[in-house]
């Protein structure tokens, strides 16, 4: 949140002096005539430090050009007579989106906001309503909580323009379709929605992580199982792009070692408590066994009980790992060699708890292997928010495979394309619009619509591309194995308070300390 109210101060500043926003850096152009906008890194806030050899580049489409980007950007501040009021309808998991989702429609969309914090988080309402004070004291921030009643009166006052829903699918097509049924689905059949209001959406993903094959080194695929075990555990795994699914080439001589790692690294991350309403249903319906079942398999296994498997006669074994087991939690479970063509739930919907498929494609080549990982996922996963892809040097810079690798990435359907990092660092860096790919309709809503952060104001967004590199040094603060995140965490928190080279030097400090530990 301090980096977004950093990254909107300046863009506001800027609209205000020259009446639209200055982009970081010049646009970049595809072959194909479409331009790109590179977010990151961003001048003024020592990205190239903080975020070393990261580059996001936001794509938009084709009927955007030079010719008419700038006019564009900013189109909420084109004629200020366009105002209003937005209901944000806050998510539960990470307490930083509504106040991200709040500030995008208050920045960008330029409306004020009533905010109806979710049940699971609405002890923070309060700590915005202090944090946030200035709004609400000029009338621009109202903070509401409540149940399910409450958010369908702000959704139906006649105060309230416009919606915004961090979310599930179900609670989306509740507000526009109306409860579950015959009747909804007619509705949707004939396209009558009861809403009479635009509505944006995020509404989760059943979130990729592709590797392709090549040569790695031994700390590159150490790096990279140990940054796949972070985006499946940050959180307690109650992320929208917490990983879901590995794909992974069958033939690679190097799968079976990977997928060790993976595992050697969840059986050393503590298993946290699934505080998420319905989590432990939801476990037993993705994962195939009740959780006391689960702990049992670690009970039974010998040599600290950090770690068990099972093997289920249509071929997956189901591993399960993690330290501290304790009342409410749940074991990280990864679903070895889950069949591409099988009609599983893992694909077909977002399990939103600690349950990961891993999914081996059979291909002749890598090249072959890439390009049927890109069709797997646009065609057999739901969502269209983020997906991962790790890529080894080699297959990047070879123009051949170089293109593939262009070419794909294009393909595939999704808001965010990350290689060789998790896609959520994207959510973080704020700069990048953040939302599903553009294409769901009302009917099938996907990952949902519209775009929230987006410090530049940009429209026509198609999808952005983060490239990091294979290994990130000092490590990275959301790695489980980090010694001292919350000395990084805070001096990160204040330099996004306070970006300065003092700022800058304390966080280098307790980073490179960290690194030593």
């Amino acid at each position: 949140a301090l980096r977004q109210l950093q990254l909107f101060l300046r863009t506001m500043r800027q609209i205000d002096r020259n009446g639209s926003p200055k982009l970081p850096a010049n646009p970049v152009r595809k072959n194909d005539g479409r331009i790109g906008i590179r977010m990151t890194p961003c001048p003024g806030f020592f990205d190239p430090v903080t975020f070393i050899g990261f580059r996001a580049t936001t794509w938009l489409q084709p009927d955007i050009g030079e010719d008419n980007l700038e006019a564009s950007l900013a189109t909420a501040y084109q004629s200020l007579d366009k105002t209003g009021t937005s209901l944000v309808l806050g998510a539960g998991n990470v307490s930083g989106i509504p106040a991200a989702d709040m500030l995008t429609k208050l920045c960008v969309d330029n409306r004020a906001v009533l905010l109806k914090m979710n049940p699971v988080n609405e002890c923070v309402g309060p700590i915005f309503e202090r944090a946030f004070a200035p709004l609400v004291e000029n009338d621009l921030l109202r903070i509401i909580s409540g149940n399910a009643a409450i958010g369908a009166a702000a959704v139906a006052d006649e105060r309230v323009d416009d919606i915004h829903i961090t979310g599930s699918e179900e609670t989306h097509d509740a507000i526009v379709w109306g409860p579950k049924g015959k009747d909804r689905e007619e509705r949707k059949r004939r396209n009558e929605s009861l809403l009479e209001k635009p509505i944006g959406s995020e509404l989760g993903n059943v979130t990729p992580w592709m590797v392709v094959p090549g040569a790695y080194s031994k700390t590159q695929l150490n790096f990279q199982a140990e940054n796949i075990v972070a985006s499946m555990t940050n959180n307690a795994a109650f992320n929208c792009v917490a990983t879901r699914v590995i794909v992974t080439w069958k033939q690679w001589p190097e799968r079976e070692r990977f997928l060790q790692r993976i595992e050697s690294a969840l059986a050393r991350v503590p298993q946290r408590v699934a505080y998420y309403p319905g989590a432990e249903q939801r476990f037993e319906k993705y994962s195939g066994m009740t959780a006391s079942r689960a702990q049992q398999l670690l009970r039974d296994t010998a040599g600290g009980g950090t770690s068990g498997s099972r093997t289920s006669p249509d071929g997956t074994t189901t591993f399960v790992a993690g330290t501290g087991r304790g009342e409410g939690t749940l074991p990280w479970t990864l679903i070895r060699n889950v069949n591409p063509d099988a009609d599983s739930p893992l694909f077909s919907s977002e399990s939103f708890v600690c349950v990961c498929a891993e999914v081996p494609i059979d291909a002749a080549s890598p090249e072959e292997f890439l390009r049927k990982a890109t069709e797997f996922c646009n065609e057999k996963l739901w969502g269209t928010l983020a997906a991962s892809i790790t890529v080894p040097r080699r297959f990047k810079r070879k123009q051949a495979t170089r293109q593939i690798l262009e070419d794909c990435t294009d393909r595939l359907r999704y808001g965010v394309v990350a290689q060789n990092q998790w896609s959520g660092v994207v959510f973080a860096l704020m700069s990048p619009p953040w939302g599903g790919h553009p294409g769901s309709t009302p009917q099938d809503i996907q990952s949902g619509t519209g775009w929230v952060h987006n410090s530049f104001m940009l429209t026509g967004i198609e999808k952005t591309v983060l490239e990091a590199p294979l290994v990130v040094l000092p490590k990275p603060v959301w790695l489980a194995s980090h010694p001292v995140p919350e000395s990084v965490a805070w001096s990160l928190c204040r330099l996004f308070q306070n970006p300065s080279l003092w700022n800058l030097s304390t966080l280098s400090y307790h980073a490179v300390k960290g690194a030593l530990v």
